[in-house]
C-alpha cells in the first residue's frame, strides 16, 4: 500500500488490501459475534420499572397563601408563610435517593420474587446479598476473595438483621450492598417541568416494581416532611397554647360561677367587687382563648397548605421485557470491534512490511 503525493492516504489501496484479507476479516467477525452471544447469555437479565412524578413546587404553593393570609389578618394574626426561596430544589432529589439514610430505610422492604425458578420471600437487603446471579467470570475472579473471607470468618457479615441497620455504623459488606443498590436506582429531573422520572433495575421484574413503588413513596414522604416541618412544629406549639388557654378559661368560668352561686342574693359591696373581678378574669381568659383558637385553626390550615402533593403520572408496573443485557447492541459492537481491530492490524502490518522493503532497497 503506497501513499499518494502530498501525504494523502491511498483509500483505494486500503480497500483492496482489506478485500484481499476478507476471509480472515469475516472469520474474526464471526468469532466476535459468537463471543458476544456467549457473553450476552452469561450476563443475568435485568428488568427496569419506572415511575413518573410531578411534584407541587414551592412557588405554586406560595401562590395559594393569599387567602390564608387574609383570614389571618382578619383574625388579628400576623402570619408569615415563609415566602423565601425553597432550599429543597428538584435537582437535589437524586442526591436524596442516593443518601445512606434513604437507602437504609429501603433495606427492610419486604420483597417477593423468584430465584432459579424457586419462589423467595425476604427483605431487600438479603435479596441483594444472597439472591443475585453473577456471570461465570465474576465467580472465577471472586473465588480467591471468598476463600479469604471464609478463612477470616467475620461473624458481623454472616447474619445482619435489617431492623438494626445503622446508617452511621455500616460494615464493609453493608456499604458494598448500599453502593450496589444506589447503582440500581436512577433519578432524572426535567429542569423545565420538574417532572421526576424514577427507574429501578433488578434481576426480578416483580421486585423491581416493588422497589420502584417504595422509592416513590419514600421520596414523596421525604418531600412532605421537609416542606411541612416548620408548619407542623408551629402547630404542635399552638396546640399546647390552645389547650392551656382553654383550661384557664374553663377554670375562670368555674370560679365565677361558683362564687356567684355561693353569694347569690347578697348585696354587700365587697361581694359585688369580687364578683366583678372574677367576671373580668373570665372575660379576659375567654378573649385570650378565642384569639388563640383562631390562631390554632389557621395553623392547621397552614399545615394543610404547606403539604405538597405529588401527582403520580406513571405508576410502576411489572416489566415483561428485560432492559439488559442488550444482546443486539452487544453483538453489533463485538462484530464492529472485530472488523475494526482486524482491519487495523492488516493495515499496520502492511505499512511495516512496506517500510522494511523500502529500507532494504535503499
Amino acid at each position: 500500500m503506497n501513499e499518494e503525493k502530498g501525504g494523502n492516504i491511498d483509500i483505494v489501496g486500503i480497500i483492496l488490501l482489506l478485500w484481499s484479507k476478507r476471509k480472515r476479516i469475516i472469520i474474526n467477525c464471526v468469532i466476535g459475534g459468537i463471543l458476544s452471544i456467549i457473553i450476552a447469555y452469561s450476563i443475568p437479565k435485568e428488568y427496569t420499572s419506572e415511575v413518573v412524578l410531578a411534584p407541587e413546587l414551592a412557588s405554586s404553593m406560595s401562590g395559594l397563601s393569599g387567602g390564608l393570609s387574609s383570614l389571618a389578618s382578619m383574625a388579628g394574626v400576623d402570619l408569615s408563610l415563609g415566602g423565601g426561596e425553597d432550599a429543597l430544589y428538584p435537582e437535589l432529589y437524586p442526591q436524596i435517593v442516593e443518601s445512606t439514610p434513604f437507602l437504609c430505610e429501603l433495606m427492610s422492604l419486604p420483597v417477593q420474587g423468584s430465584y432459579k425458578k424457586e419462589p423467595i420471600e425476604t427483605d431487600l437487603y438479603h435479596y441483594l446479598r444472597s439472591y443475585q446471579r453473577t456471570p461465570w467470570w465474576e465467580k472465577i475472579l471472586g473465588a480467591p476473595g471468598k476463600m479469604i473471607q471464609k478463612l477470616k470468618s467475620n461473624p458481623v457479615d454472616t447474619i445482619v438483621p435489617t431492623s438494626v441497620l445503622d446508617s452511621r455504623h455500616l460494615t464493609r459488606r453493608q456499604q458494598t450492598i448500599m453502593k450496589s443498590l444506589s447503582k440500581k436506582i436512577s433519578v432524572d429531573v426535567d429542569k423545565g417541568t420538574s417532572v421526576i422520572s424514577l427507574g429501578v433495575t433488578m434481576q426480578d421484574p416483580a421486585i423491581a416494581a416493588d422497589v420502584a413503588q417504595a422509592v416513590s413513596d419514600n421520596l414523596q414522604n421525604y418531600i412532605v416532611r421537609y416542606r411541612s416541618a416548620k408548619a407542623r412544629k408551629d402547630l404542635e406549639y399552638m396546640e399546647l397554647v390552645y389547650n392551656d388557654s382553654k383550661q384557664k378559661y374553663y377554670d375562670a368560668q368555674s370560679k365565677y360561677a361558683l362564687y356567684a352561686d355561693q353569694h347569690q342574693g347578697l348585696v354587700r359591696m365587697q361581694h359585688q367587687i369580687e364578683l366583678n373581678r372574677l367576671e373580668n378574669e373570665q372575660n379576659l381568659a375567654y378573649n385570650i382563648y378565642d384569639q388563640i383558637s383562631s390562631q390554632y385553626e389557621i395553623s392547621k390550615a397552614k399545615v394543610q397548605e404547606q403539604t405538597p402533593v405529588c401527582v403520580v403520572m406513571q405508576p410502576p408496573v411489572v416489566p415483561f421485557k428485560a432492559s439488559a443485557p442488550k444482546k443486539m447492541m452487544m453483538g453489533l459492537l463485538f462484530v464492529f470491534l472485530a472488523f475494526f481491530g482486524t482491519s487495523c492490524w492488516f493495515i499496520i502490518k502492511d505499512r511495516l512490511l512496506e517500510g522494511r522493503d523500502n529500507g532494504l532497497r535503499e
